[in-house]
């Protein structure tokens, strides 16, 4: 697809639809593979003898939550973290781990999902990998590097300064940004089960891998901007993605966050096109081979493909949504708790055991209102006008929630409205494995399809699993930080929750969440033991921080 004419697919729409009204007929005819047998992709990827920087070891702790929100910021003020102007490695030991590093290891007799980062991922699969380019510092040269959990090492894949590149290739003017993340998806780690499904698994993970990067830069002084567009065949050079078993998802900038006032995306005034391969890039990281697919996955391939671009001309924003019709100002928040660590609530972080059975406890409202308020704060986007909330609209299905009335809200920039009582059985929901019933609350994102579809082509998939993700995010640490559970599953009928949202035509449901004390766990989750103190780079650097994760299991 060509970026100077958004256009539609007939697989692009095809694939919005199955994906959600027909979810359990793609999964009913995926591979289903087995999870430990021989032929499952190993979750974490190989980078044969590319050279190495360790890391050292990760700060125990973040800072307040509230760091991390713009909105919340404010109220801070000389407490808030230093912005970010030259980056270290404590700095980008603490941004990988916390965003996309391995938090906990599963153990017991029941044990078959290994490895919980800081975000949900459908069966711990984890297929979002984070690549990331540094301006460089004392022992790591300036380069693109590849982040790997498994060693927290930093594994080169070019040296030198790209943040030219990376400009031309964002459509933007990125010469204050401290360094660049670079989100890919490696499809097979989920399609080996979920087949072409995996498409939209993926690009909801890849959003809530976003949303989870801005929040832990937030609380290090940095903010990040979510970059949708680009040229994608620019980026797979740089970093060596394999396709089409691999695809660059995401770009993430980061920028020194001097006080509450977020940086607005400058985009560059010349238009950008991918006219083949660079000079200046040279050839492809020489990077291990990606096994291929073993089983055909037409769907996914076709809608990965229609989504690319090709030149910056058109790169757009979604129109601002008119501010009427946001709810009246919710009642002050009663008894707020101690301000929580962003790093202890990544920790706690859970989606509940794998039959999630919630106990049935009520939320106290403060504790409702906290998780709620800072959910549509503004962030850096590419898909939105500068300062506008993301594409997002929140309902809630309050069951147990103290001070709200039982029935169905919708959750605003200022707070709840109720709309009507609505029954469990007419929400339209469907997962086997979720006592809905047991539940806190229940809620949903939903996003404007079919604007989405107009504005941005093919890429609009892309881009609303994302902006949603980000949110998704939010809510799952925000919930986690006032001891709840929060379960991501896709088990809805997309057109009965429509309907029972109220949602207008264009608008469908993206994620379902389902909010809960967490109960009975016949799982063993165990934090990942501390590392040894090592020299972190060639010329070794100081750096004192307690032995990581040093809590008890989530």
């Amino acid at each position: 697809m060509s970026a100077t004419t958004p256009t539609v697919a007939r697989e692009g729409v095809d694939y919005w639809d199955r994906s959600l009204h027909a979810y359990a007929d793609m999964t009913g005819q995926a591979p289903g593979g087995r999870e430990g047998g021989p032929r499952e992709p190993e979750r974490f990827r190989r980078h044969g003898g590319l050279p190495r920087f360790s890391l050292p070891a990760p700060p125990r702790s973040l800072g307040d939550i509230a760091w991390s929100f713009g909105s919340l910021r404010s109220g801070h003020g000389p407490q808030c973290p230093p912005p970010v102007t030259e980056p270290d490695a404590a700095f980008h030991s603490a941004l990988l781990h916390y965003t996309c590093g391995v938090l906990r290891t599963e153990h017991g007799p029941t044990a078959r999902w290994p490895y919980h980062r800081a975000v949900p991922s459908a069966r711990c699969f984890a297929p979002v990998e984070t690549c990331l380019w540094t301006p460089g510092h004392e022992g790591l040269p300036a380069g693109v590097y590849a982040y790997d959990p498994a060693h927290h090492d930093l594994v080169l894949l070019r040296a030198g300064d790209f943040r030219a590149t990376l400009g031309d290739a964002l459509g933007a003017d990125i010469d204050d940004a401290v360094g660049v993340l670079v989100l890919s998806t490696v499809f097979w780690r989920t399609a080996f089960k979920y087949g072409d499904y995996a498409y939209r698994l993926c690009a909801q993970e890849t959003g809530l891998v976003a949303g989870n990067a801005m929040l832990v830069a937030g609380a290090l002084g940095a903010q990040g901007h979510l970059h949708h567009q680009f040229l994608d065949q620019t980026l797979e050079r740089l970093i060596g993605a394999q396709r089409p078993e691999e695809s660059v998802a995401a770009v993430l900038p980061l920028y020194p966050w001097r006080g509450s006032v977020r940086r607005p995306l400058r985009r560059s005034v010349a238009v950008r096109a991918d006219a083949g391969p660079d000079p200046c890039l040279g050839g492809a990281p020489v990077r291990p081979v990606l096994p291929a697919a073993s089983v055909p996955l037409p769907e996914l391939v076709e809608m990965d493909a229609a989504a690319r671009l090709t030149d910056t001309a058109a790169f757009t924003v979604l129109p601002r949504s008119p501010a009427a019709g946001h709810p009246a100002p919710a009642a002050p928040v009663p008894g707020a708790r101690g301000t929580p660590d962003l790093a202890e609530a990544l920790r706690r972080r859970t989606s509940g055991s794998p039959a999630f059975d919630p106990v049935p406890r009520p939320v106290p409202l403060g504790a409702m209102l906290r998780i709620l308020g800072p959910l549509l704060d503004a962030h850096g986007s590419d898909a939105v006008a500068h300062g506008a909330p993301p594409p997002v609209t929140v309902h809630l299905w309050a069951a147990r929630a103290t001070g709200l009335e039982s029935g169905l809200h919708r959750v605003g920039p200022q707070g709840t409205e109720y709309l009507r009582p609505v029954a469990p059985e007419g929400l339209g929901t469907e997962a086997a494995n979720v006592n809905y019933r047991a539940a806190a609350a229940v809620l949903f994102l939903s996003a404007p399809r079919g604007e989405a579809r107009a504005v941005f082509g093919d890429r609009g998939y892309r881009v609303l699993h994302h902006e949603t993700g980000v949110v998704a995010q939010r809510l799952c640490v925000l919930s986690a930080a006032e001891g709840l559970a929060a379960r991501i599953h896709n088990g809805y009928a997309a057109r009965k929750v429509s309907r029972a949202l109220g949602l207008p035509p264009g608008h469908e449901p993206l994620f379902q969440i389902v909010l809960g004390a967490p109960g009975p766990d016949e799982r063993c989750l165990l934090p990942v033991p501390g590392f040894t103190e090592r020299p972190a780079f060639p010329r070794a650097l100081s750096f004192d921080a307690p032995a990581r994760n040093e809590v008890p299991d989530a």
